[in-house]
């Protein structure tokens, strides 16, 4: 299986919920220094690390068909890699950070899902889970681009389900709220100077009147939810979004 964006946070939490159950798992992810220390805390065997840029759809499909070879399949993807835009609304987002945040986290998603549908469609299964978000569905206190991009993710993983879901494949969306992460410092060494300093934070209000569970998530209960729609007690679940928020959708 495949997890992008394995560096840190999230998509550090689910590599080691997988290793944890098992599971060969390649680790990618911009950052060549932070998968190693997602190897290094993970000390398993069963994880190896590939340096990838999900904008580079060469650098993608060599993954994938190396993936194939050395396992024989690629039953999983979880798609995660993405960057934060530091909330930045319609005047304070350049059109440079609009095509660097649109590039990694929504074509980013679209090269990851369309290198491994040719390989799940001749083995008849597979596992598509892509890491979108809340934003998707609330505007603040996230950006424009990324709010964009999270949408445009629950876009492009239904359309996807809809078309692989007579080869036996899902595809699903796991959206979080807010999660205990490094985003913005990860974000930052990414974006570079294209991304602004708004200095907005997830306050004490918002946790309190939108957010019913009263706390932030940890990025272990993200990875959990991942695990079970990989799992076979998830075969029925496709082309759906699986908010882990707290219950802020609710509010």
């Amino acid at each position: 299986m495949i997890i992008t964006g394995a560096g840190a946070g999230i998509g550090a939490a689910a590599a080691k919920a997988f290793v944890d159950a098992g599971d060969r798992v390649y680790l990618a992810d911009l950052s060549l220094d932070r998968l190693k220390a997602t190897a290094a805390h993970l000390g398993s065997p069963l994880a190896s690390v590939h340096q990838v840029d999900v904008t580079d759809a060469d650098a993608v499909d060599a993954l994938v068909e190396l993936v194939k070879t050395e396992t024989g399949s690629v039953d999983v993807l979880v798609s995660n890699a993405g960057v934060f835009d530091a909330a930045a609304g319609i005047e304070a987002t350049t059109h440079a950070l609009w095509e660097k945040v649109i590039a990694i986290n929504l074509t980013g998603t679209f090269n990851v899902v369309k290198a491994v549908t040719g390989p799940m469609v001749e083995q008849r299964a597979g596992r598509i889970i892509s890491i979108g978000s809340i934003a998707a569905q609330r505007s603040m206190p996230d950006g424009l681009a990324y709010c964009t991009s999270k949408a445009g993710i629950e876009g492009l993983i239904r359309r996807t389900a809809y078309d692989l879901g007579p080869y036996g494949i899902t595809a699903n969306v796991v959206a979080p709220g807010v999660v205990r992460t490094d985003i913005r410092v990860t974000s930052t060494e990414i974006l570079g100077d294209v991304v602004p300093d708004t200095n907005v934070r997830i306050g004490d209000s918002v946790m309190g009147s939108l957010i019913p569970a009263r706390r932030g998530g940890e990025p272990s209960e993200i990875a959990a939810a991942v695990l079970f729609l990989a799992s076979p007690g998830a075969a029925y679940v496709n082309g759906d979004v699986l908010h882990v928020d707290g219950g802020w959708i609710a509010a």
